[in-house]
């Protein structure tokens, strides 16, 4: 049986951050015959293999550049605000489409939507946006973005990753029945659950408790305020340390911070990790914490997909009230939560780990299988491609 071939289009390929999306494009070529179009630059295609990729970079020649603006909110931005591809990107990626006989575009965040768009209704083809994150909050402080996206909502159908994500489209002007929540999911069964020594068992007997926290050194990730609430911690519990995993622009800051504070004989940086490395960092730990924060510039996190790995091994998660994070996180259920940046509630976390319930990592579990297990959350984004192929 033939697949059905559909284009996945994608500003570029792909950040480390994007496990979520290669995962995604993986199970898709399981029902259907994926390519993907890229209208920027190529990174991480060891880590992230595929055969079908087509690139056509931009052409900035023509484009009027503002320099106040640019110097304000930064090139990136400046062009998710008002996305546009070239004359020859268009006649190139028009070219692709046809000659793979495309019958679907899915675009991964709101910018790539709107650069697709055109070309979608020029060959009348179904469009399928998936908003992650920052396309859904930062962004909509702009209103030539917030117009833009009026357009894309008349024509495609949405998937968000959140209800909370869902509820800010609508009140945008998004239809709800052309808004579908389907959560990125993790593959549940190659994060198996840890059995693990309590950590109040451990607490008693002033045995070493790691916590730890897998992530991009950005803002919204909140490392400051994990940093200060573990060294008010350490301060009553000395045998206890903090792994850092990932990299990123504040990363330095961070480890300064540290430093500052001098724990960094407590605290390490393992820096870029893959899945295997994350399993075995997730598997030795105790606990695992993520404090996600809305930045000053409106940024939001989806529902991290790395809060779902943790809970899918049994870990303990300390989190945020933030976006759409209680959607995975009930409090004091499967997890714990505490108000975002309240770095005095999130010392009061680390201190009641001793009371936390015996069963706490196997709700967690039991949700991540149940709620958010990618190969259920791609079946419903196969069935919405399926509607839309045969209503086409």
């Amino acid at each position: 049986m033939n697949k059905i071939p559909i284009a996945i289009y994608l500003q570029h390929y792909l950040s480390p951050s994007m496990t979520f999306i290669h995962r995604q494009l993986i199970n898709t070529s399981k029902n259907f015959s994926p390519i993907v179009l890229c209208s920027d630059w190529l990174e991480n295609r060891d880590r992230f293999p595929f055969e079908k990729i087509y690139l056509k970079r931009r052409n900035f020649i023509g484009i009027k550049k503002s320099r106040i603006v640019s110097k304000i909110i930064g090139w990136r931005t400046l062009l998710d605000i008002n996305p546009r591809l070239s004359l020859q990107q268009k006649k190139y990626f028009l070219n692709v489409l046809n000659i793979n006989n495309i019958s679907l575009i899915h675009a991964h965040f709101g910018p790539a939507g709107l650069e697709i768009l055109q070309i979608a209704v020029k060959l009348g083809l179904p469009l399928i946006v998936t908003f992650h994150g920052y396309d859904a909050s930062m962004l909509l402080r702009f209103e030539k973005y917030r117009n833009n996206l009026k357009e894309l909502f008349n024509y495609a159908n949405m998937i968000t990753v959140s209800k909370f994500i869902k509820n800010d489209l609508v009140k945008l002007g998004a239809k709800p029945e052309k808004i579908n929540v389907i959560r990125c999911g993790i593959p549940v069964y190659d994060f198996d659950r840890v059995e693990r020594i309590p950590v109040k068992m451990k607490m008693s007997k002033n045995e070493e408790i790691s916590f730890l926290q897998v992530s991009n050194f950005v803002k919204k990730k909140g490392h400051k305020y994990t940093i200060k609430a573990f060294y008010n911690f350490f301060k009553t519990y000395k045998n206890a340390k903090l792994i850092l995993a990932g990299e990123g622009q504040l990363k330095k800051e961070i480890y300064s911070l540290c430093k500052e504070l001098n724990l960094l004989d407590n605290v390490s940086f393992p820096g870029l990790v893959n899945q295997d490395q994350v399993i075995h960092l997730m598997k030795n730990a105790d606990v695992f914490v993520h404090h996600s924060v809305t930045t000053d510039q409106g940024d939001k996190e989806g529902i991290p997909t790395v809060l779902m790995e943790a809970m899918a091994t049994g870990l303990p998660c300390i989190s945020t009230y933030h976006s759409g994070i209680p959607e995975l996180i009930d409090n004091n259920i499967n997890g714990i939560l505490v108000q975002e940046k309240d770095i005095d509630a999130f010392t009061n976390a680390l201190k009641n780990l001793i009371n936390i319930p015996d069963n706490l990592g196997i709700k967690a579990r039991e949700t991540v299988v149940k709620y958010f297990n990618l190969e259920i959350e791609m079946g419903k984004t196969f069935s919405l491609y399926n509607t839309l192929l045969n209503s086409n």
